[in-house]
């Protein structure tokens, strides 16, 4: 029994001098910069010890230094082909199997340990997804973003890691993969809230589209505790939360987000605060910061065009309620609001605006349907070529 024993040391022995002596003349050839024939020794190295973590670590570190051995050719000569293109990933996944081999394996002296290996290899992976995505490539980019994001995870920058998260969920949502694309802006949020809204008003577009208030509220009550102490940031929440009040027909926060909105001093909110106190019916509100704004600005095509929709939507409105009437049989209600000035109103202002919105701009097909429909309300003769415009676009 104590000779078996002898012999199973003197073979342990043996094997761990035989790695370190191998990864000794590997060491020392990164060292010298001798990076493919630290390859070849490498190659030795893992044939004969393919369980041993400090093998694995020092792999990942040759292929480090193969990764960075192509970029520098490729500095030299654009055209150059890479001659170790793997070598990124293989260096990835060699520090992650030394560290499942052993958690506590240490580097030799200048050599990069695992989380920092992989610390240094998450920019790359982060260049090549968004290489991929621009490229239409949308598995390869989801591919790289993941690995990215562990990278930066194991590396401790979890705003970085979260930013990956979130350009993960923007790649499934180029897919339509909107239950992927969910999880991933939620763990874009868990990974560090207080990084940019914009996870959160993805989501609320995504809660929106499947037609749940409840969870619409609540990630944008989640966002304002976040953002609320950050200006900045809280006036990209400003268009969500009006879409949410005009949606759930809170008009008293509505007025309240608007005027916030409009203190900003961005002409550009004009017109979409505008879009959502029509929606909700907030009529004068809305009339009343577009009539200022056209003071400033009186041939303003999105300011134009708004005031014809505001008096459109009037119209709508009118419409659907004499519609409710007929179907509730009370007749005489119904012939009441379909003879009421504010019917004819509504009708003449929308075809007033969308014609001046027409002048400045003839392009514009939601402006143009409007106006041709006022048009044929009011019995006013349709230009053919509004007619052409209108369908032309309905081609394309």
């Amino acid at each position: 029994m104590k000779k078996w024993m002898l012999v199973l040391v003197a073979l342990f022995v043996s094997v761990s001098a035989f790695s370190q002596s191998c990864l000794d003349d590997v060491w020392q050839c990164l060292r010298s910069n001798q990076t493919p024939k630290a390859k070849k020794f490498m190659e030795a190295c893992m044939a004969s010890n393919p369980d041993n973590a400090e093998v694995w670590l020092m792999q990942a570190n040759v292929n480090v230094h193969l990764y960075q051995y192509d970029l520098e050719k490729k500095q030299k000569d654009p055209s150059a082909a890479a001659r170790y293109p793997n070598a990124l990933e293989d260096a990835y996944n060699a520090f992650v199997k030394a560290l499942e081999l052993d958690p506590k394996v240490e580097p030799k002296t200048g050599m990069l340990s695992a989380q920092a290996g992989q610390k240094l290899l998450a920019d790359p992976f982060k260049d090549k997804a968004e290489q991929a995505e621009e490229k239409g490539k949308f598995d390869e980019a989801l591919k790289y973003y993941g690995i990215a994001a562990k990278c930066y995870e194991l590396g401790g920058v979890k705003v970085n890691a979260a930013i990956m998260y979130y350009h993960t969920a923007i790649v499934y949502q180029k897919m339509n993969d909107n239950l992927n694309c969910e999880k991933m802006l939620e763990k874009s949020i868990a990974t560090a809230p207080n990084l940019t809204p914009s996870s959160y008003i993805e989501l609320y577009y995504l809660y929106k589209d499947q037609k749940d208030t409840v969870k619409c509220g609540n990630i944008l009550t989640k966002a304002q505790k976040v953002f609320g102490e950050a200006p900045e940031k809280m006036v990209e929440l400003y268009e969500p939360l009006m879409d949410y009040y005009a949606m759930t027909g809170d008009e008293g926060k509505l007025l309240e987000i608007v005027d916030k909105s409009i203190a900003t001093g961005e002409p550009a909110m004009i017109p979409n605060c505008a879009t959502y106190l029509t929606n909700a019916k907030a009529y004068a509100k809305a009339e009343q910061i577009l009539t200022e704004a056209l003071a400033k600005t009186p041939n303003d095509f999105n300011l134009l065009k708004q005031m014809g929709y505001r008096y459109a939507m009037e119209y709508y409105d009118i419409q659907d309620r004499r519609q409710a009437a007929m179907n509730a049989r009370q007749y005489e209600l119904a012939t009441q609001l379909f003879q009421s000035p504010e019917r004819k109103n509504a009708m003449e202002k929308a075809h007033e605006w969308c014609e001046k919105a027409y002048q400045v701009n003839s392009d514009n097909l939601e402006n143009n349907r409007i106006l041709r429909e006022m048009k044929a309300l009011l019995q006013i003769p349709i230009p053919q070529e509004l007619n052409d415009k209108i369908n032309a676009r309905l081609k394309n």
